[in-house]
């Protein structure tokens, strides 16, 4: 599935974590692909976590991105 997604680089680290914000003139402003990428970060997480057992779950606590 992941694949199917084009989600892989995500576990790879080809498509890293972007900067939340970024500088406009003097202002600094939300990035809107951080956003996407965020979202796009929490499904996969979320379809990782519920394919491991218990015993595994401990492991990944506190981990911040897939």
């Amino acid at each position: 599935m992941v694949e199917s997604q084009d989600l892989y680089g995500f576990l790879t680290g080809e498509i890293p974590a972007l900067p939340e914000t970024l500088t406009e003139g003097l202002k600094e402003v939300q990035n809107p692909t951080y956003t996407a990428w965020k979202k796009t970060d929490r499904l996969l997480r979320g379809w990782i976590t519920r394919t491991l057992s218990k015993s595994v779950l401990g492991l990944i606590v506190g981990l911040e991105t897939s």
